[in-house]
């Protein structure tokens, strides 16, 4: 394990040239627990290449990253990262491996309401049980992460790429989520950004549960059963999005009461055994 600390202060002029925080670096092997437990607020502890082992708490403001190849799996239990500190960041790291158990929200990342303002961005997420729970974090962020979540078996046992439940403020975007139950799930929550997401291959891809006053705007979903499920939520913003080749519904409205639904195409056809028929709102 190393630790590099900021360049002299002589060289302050370089500016942008030099490192804005202490750097903490775990080669494959080493405890990557124990080096987050040793970080100081604001420190970055960094997964070197290789293959790392988890699950991992972060419960204080520090950021996880990983060098190109760093991967962190789980043995099968809980989620690989579990984060309660405000202000964590987990970034550019592979993530795999959760447990299977849906009421303890087993994820690639799960944020719990403590975790105001966390970001995961730009990680890798291969067959966990969810992609990210954002479990009450106020202002949380989820941007740029490939979601591949689990395939076969029933879609009642699959979890979402990202859950929202209770996090004003939080935002999805330019997200890849693909397999699994729902893209995006949101249920009782408010002032949420969905957008520039793509999904695939999914039951719906953003799903609104008792969520007001939040945009979905300019995502892509192809080839699901429906693309965008709005329920008994109020005063949305939605636009700009494509439904293209989703097989039961391009747009599903059900007691989504005042919202501003503007430039969203629908493309393709749902075939069923009856034949080819449209799949619009």
């Amino acid at each position: 394990m190393r630790i590099s600390g900021l360049a002299a202060a002589i060289f302050a002029a370089a500016g942008p040239l030099l490192p804005t925080a202490l750097a903490r670096t775990v080669a494959p092997g080493e405890e990557v627990q124990v080096a987050v437990e040793a970080a100081a607020p604001g420190e970055v502890v960094e997964l070197l290449p290789g293959l790392h082992r988890g699950p991992v708490l972060l419960d204080r403001p520090v950021t996880l990253a990983g060098h190109d190849g760093a991967v962190l799996e789980s043995p099968g239990r809980g989620s690989v990262v579990t984060v309660t500190a405000e202000g964590a960041a987990v970034r550019g790291l592979t993530l795999r491996g959760s447990g299977s158990n849906l009421d303890a929200m087993d994820s690639g990342v799960l944020l719990h309401q403590s975790a105001k303002g966390a970001v995961v961005e730009g990680n890798r997420m291969e067959g966990n049980l969810f992609g990210v729970y954002i479990h009450g974090a106020e202002g949380a962020m989820v941007r740029g992460n490939t979601i591949l979540g689990r395939q076969g078996g029933r879609m009642s046992e699959h979890g979402n790429g990202v859950t929202v439940w209770n996090a004003p403020g939080a935002k999805v975007l330019d997200n890849d989520i693909r397999y699994g139950r729902d893209g995006i799930f949101t249920v009782a929550s408010r002032q949420n950004t969905f957008s520039g997401n793509r999904f695939r291959d999914l039951r719906f891809a953003v799903h609104y549960m008792y969520t007001n006053q939040s945009e979905v705007s300019g995502n892509v979903s192809v080839g699901n059963h429906v693309g965008y499920a709005i329920m008994y939520s109020q005063r949305l913003v939605i636009r700009s999005n494509l439904s293209y080749g989703d097989r039961d519904h391009g747009f599903l409205f059900n007691y989504a009461n005042g919202a501003s639904v503007t430039g969203n195409v629908v493309l393709g056809r749902a075939i069923t055994s009856g034949g080819a028929m449209p799949a619009g709102v």
